[in-house]
Formats: C-alpha cells, structure tokens, sequence
C-alpha cells in the first residue's frame, strides 16, 4: 500500500510540476544540494524517488542520504514538493579541502609551488598570496613569494584554509676559488661564494664547512685531476682542477760561478749562483770575521748575482763566505754557507812592444823591477 500511495504521490507531482506554476523560493547552493538527494549532480526524478521511499519517517540531521530536504525532522510532502520544484536543475557537489603539498608549518623557498587537493573540483578559488590556477581537484598556488613568514589564505566557494611557511630566498652560486681548470695542492682549500647562505651543503671529496654566504672545501684531495660536485639545497656546480702533491723539497743549488772550497777566485769579478727553483731571501758576501762585504744582491727567478761595489773590492789571497738564507714559494727553506779564496792580484809583468824593430819595450808593473840590457856586437 505503502509502494502504490508513493507513486501516486510521485506521478501527481510530476503532473504538476509540469502543469503548474509555483511560486519559487529563490534558490541558493545549499537548496540545491539537499534536493539533489542521491548527491549525483542533477536533481531528477531518482531523487523523488528516493524521498518517496522514506514518506512519512523522521530522519537524523546527520543521515546520508538525507531524504529530509527543508530540514524539518521530518520526510513529507513539503520535502517532495521542494524536489520537483527544482527537477531538471544541476548542482555542484559540496568541495572540502584534502591537503595541501609541501605541507604547512614547513620551509620553502620564493619560487617553490604549493598544490592543495580538494575532495570535488573547487570553484572561485583566490589566495591572499601568489597565483592560483585549479586542474580538477587540484589547486596549484606559485610564487614568487616574499621571504619570511607567510599565512596564505586560500578561499574558495565552500569553504576557507589557512595554511603557514616561512619563506627563505633562492640561494644562487656567485664564484669560486681558486679559478677551475687551475692546480692545487692535496691540502688545499676552495673557496665558494653564494648570494645567500646555503642550506644541506655536500660535497663529492673533502670536507664542506658554511660560514654565511661562503662555503670552505678542505682536503686532502687526491692528486691528480679532480671533479669536485658540491650541492645544495636549491642546486649544483661541479668543479675541475689538476691536483698535486705538496712541495716539500728545498731549493738547491745547480750551478754558478763560485763553488764551495773554490780557491783563485777572481776578487774583482761579479759571482752568480744558480737555483734549482725560483727562490727569495737573503744572499750575501761576507768576511770570515762574518763583516758584510757590502756588495750589491740581485734575485732574478732562480738566479742570484752578487756584483761588486767600487771601493769594497775583495783581498787576493783572502777567505770569504757567501752566506745563502733563501726559501721557494711553498716556504721550503735552504740555509748554506759557500767558502771560496781569491786568486794573488800578482800575475807576470806585462810586457807591450811599441815597435817593429824591438827597440821598445814598455813594462806595466807596480812592482819594482830590475832590466839587465845586453847588445850583441
């Protein structure tokens, strides 16, 4: 009985639904959403239906579905008349936030993205912050975003989030030293400059301290050639350089015009001394009582030329020291002593003919000498 009085009442509304002219209530989201029944979209005679099944019952606020259309308590013919009045007519489902990706509360940077996920498709969406562009159920939220705290705002037409970041800026690599493509010792260091202070710093060999906006990479590295890729938070470099080993040899001496133990040595001529590698410091002639000669140090790469002063000439026949205090550019120091003897300033007498028949001999000497003339016939 209870199956033929509801059709009844159906088939009557139906007529006159289709006859009639209702005086209609104006009409907002949520009145469509309770007379579309079964919550599929469209508001039809399926859900008439449905309301018929339920005729007469009292229902519970929270039943799904909710044959209880204006809400009263109670399944009636005020519930039936409010559905076929609005028969035909379609309506969105009911849109509630799901999540949102990175999630709140978290770090991101002035140009990540956010994407919210809605449980239907949202509508008259807007953000206090950014640019939003809906996808389905998706909502992609972009940047730039102001560095800092950020409390985004999201509303859309069922509903209002709040989500919460802090916003740090996009940290971009400026230089490096030493220049790539350049040598470096096993123990040395590199030098990277960002244009703010980086975040998860690694690197492929060494060690990576961060200190503000620079990054140190200290060895020991391996010699030979390096490709050096450090990372970080927002991206990655790689660096290339040729490694050696650390020089630990001390200059030493090739060659020149004065040995250790020489002995007739030319007082009045320059001495050089040849190095092994480029060399600086201290080179200079001394007496054996280690009184400064005074003559005059020139350093030119590896070589050292020590050249005479006018009126500090050296004794013939006299012991001298050159003291050799010098270091090459990875401070590795040598510390010698070269002892030599001038030659006797006294070799012969010099003797010049001053013409073709031998009548004239001149004698440069500054010793005294004695000439004995014999004539033949």
């Amino acid at each position: 009985m209870k199956t033929l009085t509801c059709s009844l009442l159906i088939l009557s509304l139906a007529l006159l639904v289709s006859t009639a002219s209702y005086a209609q209530e104006e009409t907002d989201i949520e009145t469509l959403r309770a007379a579309d029944v079964n919550s599929d979209g469209i508001i039809n005679i399926l859900d008439l239906v449905l309301l018929a099944s339920h005729f007469g019952e009292t229902v519970a606020e929270a039943q799904t579905p909710n044959p209880d259309v204006n809400g009263d308590g109670s399944v009636n013919i005020l519930d039936l008349v409010r559905v076929a009045n609005h028969l035909g007519e379609t309506v969105r489902p009911p849109v509630a936030f799901v999540s949102a990706d990175p999630e709140s509360d978290v770090e991101i940077t002035t140009n990540d993205s956010i994407t919210l996920t809605f449980d239907n498709p949202p509508a008259d969406v807007t953000v206090s912050t950014g640019f939003a562009i809906t996808d389905g159920n998706s909502v992609a939220i972009t940047g730039p975003f102001t560095p800092g705290d950020l409390e985004l705002t999201i509303t859309w037409a069922d509903g209002t989030e709040t989500l919460s970041y802090t916003i740090r800026p996009l940290v971009a690599f400026v230089s490096i030293a030493p220049a790539i493509d350049t040598e470096m010792t096993v123990d040395g260091s590199i030098i990277a400059t960002f244009d703010n202070p980086p975040a998860d710093v690694t690197v492929s060999e060494g060690t990576a301290s961060i200190d503000g906006n620079s990054v140190t990479i200290e060895g020991p590295f391996t010699p030979g050639a390096l490709e050096l890729t450090m990372t970080w938070k927002d991206g990655t470099e790689i660096f290339t350089y040729t490694v050696t080993a650390p020089d630990t040899e001390a200059p030493s001496i090739t060659g020149g015009t004065v040995s250790d133990g020489d002995t007739d040595v030319n007082p009045s001529a320059a001495i050089e001394i040849e190095f092994s590698e480029e060399v600086r410091g201290l080179v200079t002639l001394r007496t054996e009582a280690d009184d400064n000669v005074g003559w005059i140090t020139t350093f030119d790469g590896n070589k050292v030329m020590l050249t005479p002063v006018a009126g500090k000439e050296l004794d013939p026949e006299t012991r001298y020291v050159i003291t050799v205090k010098v270091k090459d550019a990875a401070d590795n120091r040598t510390d010698i002593n070269i002892t030599f003897t001038t030659g006797s300033a006294y070799d012969g007498i010099p003797i010049e003919v001053t013409d073709a028949n031998f009548d004239t001999v001149v004698i440069e000497s500054k010793l005294p000498v004695v000439v004995e003339s014999y004539k033949d016939g």
